[in-house]
């Protein structure tokens, strides 16, 4: 049976990178119409720079119940903005890549801060990531290191233990350790862009061993393998999703090694499984895949029709819709669709940019029709219709049926 959605039953934001140096979000709905936009050029990094991808607009966007959008200006700064693209508060972290917001107000994000670790075989410099909480006015109330959350666990430690081996012996590695000494030599290493962009810049990044991607505050799952509050983690270069408790510091489960290949967007569903994008790295195509926690098993998964119709190598991601249908982003692409249970495709867009190429984004996130609503009183701010001339969305025929 096909799940076919209601006509205005959900709305999907995105941010176009083509839109830097003056960062644009976009809610479509789903005839693919732009009915609202947020706009703000804060703490964007000067073009004259020649920023890398990474760093250019906002690389995740939330929003919010009220209207309000949490944008993330990479290992800089998080914005929240008005609907009308007005500065609610900023907080100046090196934030990345993913937040997630608590019905109490708390925004939880992932921060990045290079660190100097004495290791088995001596100095080694990563960039670890963080998970760092604020409260509603945007002050940060704490910081969790991922590496020692994960380290705490003996196998996840040996893991990345074994990542960072395998780095030291790239000459690269010592480039990193000379940067990090350059930099302490000047006074105390700060955390952000212009700290953690030479690192990220060597070949190969010996530094950026765990690459978190992902954050969602948990609610306790049905068997009890983890609790309330405990928190969902991707780590991309790790091939592995984790759930952490950081009430007491420990590794509550993980998964991936082996099965997985440069994922992002792990998310539970209400049964206590677990939906998840793989990208697919390793073997050039990318799939979603349904995980029960408590055996590892995959007990559902969608491809392309040949599989290397869909492969999205960076970016992307995968979430559950009302209903039990999954909307996919092929961020690269450009595009998104929504596909049934049984592999039929019911919706899809492309996004273009007003050259016609691809408008590349994170990725796609469904947004419920009474969140849109909140906007709706402001769709003809200059912002909106400034957006409607840079990109151009078109629904796309239904595909045909894939498994």
């Amino acid at each position: 049976m096909i799940t076919v959605p209601a006509p205005d039953s959900t709305h999907f934001l995105f941010s176009p990178s083509s839109t830097y140096p003056r960062p644009v979000a976009c809610l479509i709905d789903r005839d693919a119409e732009i009915v609202h936009a947020w706009s703000n050029d804060l703490d964007q990094p000067d073009p004259c720079t020649r920023p890398p991808g990474y760093l250019r607009g906002w690389n995740h966007i939330e929003l919010a119940t009220d209207g309000s959008l949490y944008a993330t200006v990479p290992l800089h700064s998080l914005l929240k903005l008005a609907p009308d693209s007005s500065l609610i508060w900023r907080a100046e972290l090196p934030v990345h890549h993913d937040l997630d917001l608590t019905d109490s107000g708390q925004v939880y994000v992932l921060t990045e801060e290079p660190r100097l670790l004495d290791g088995r075989d001596g100095p080694f410099v990563l960039l670890d990531n963080s998970i760092t909480i604020l409260d509603d006015t945007g002050t940060a109330t704490a910081t969790h290191s991922l590496f020692d959350l994960l380290t705490s666990d003996p196998d996840l430690s040996a893991l990345i233990t074994g990542h960072i081996e395998d780095r030291r012996r790239s000459s690269h590695h010592h480039t990193a350790l000379a940067i990090h000494h350059d930099l302490a030599a000047i006074g105390p290493v700060r955390p952000g862009r212009e700290t953690s962009r030479p690192l990220r810049d060597l070949p190969g990044s010996p530094s950026d061993v765990l690459h978190a991607n992902t954050i969602e505050v948990l609610t306790a799952h049905p068997a009890g393998l983890w609790s309330d509050r405990d928190v969902l983690v991707s780590m991309r270069e790790l091939d592995c999703v984790a759930v952490v408790d950081l009430l007491t510091g420990t590794v509550r489960w993980w998964w991936g090694p082996g099965e997985l290949s440069g994922q992002h967007q792990p998310t539970m569903l209400p049964d206590g499984h677990l939906l998840v994008f793989d990208n697919g790295r390793r073997n050039r195509y990318s799939r979603v895949l349904e995980v029960d926690p408590a055996s590892g098993a995959i007990v559902w998964q969608h491809h392309g029709d040949p599989p290397r119709n869909l492969f999205c190598a960076l970016a992307g991601g995968a979430e559950p819709l009302d209903g039990g249908n999954v909307v996919i982003s092929d961020a690269q692409a450009g595009r998104a669709f929504e596909v049934t249970r049984d592999g039929h495709t019911v919706w899809a867009v492309r996004t273009r940019t007003a050259t016609g190429e691809p408008a590349q984004f994170y990725r796609m996130a469904a947004v419920p029709a009474t969140t849109a609503a909140s906007v709706f009183g402001h769709t003809d701010h200059p912002q909106t219709r400034s957006a409607r001339d840079q990109i151009r969305c078109e629904l796309l025929t239904p595909a045909r049926r894939t498994r």
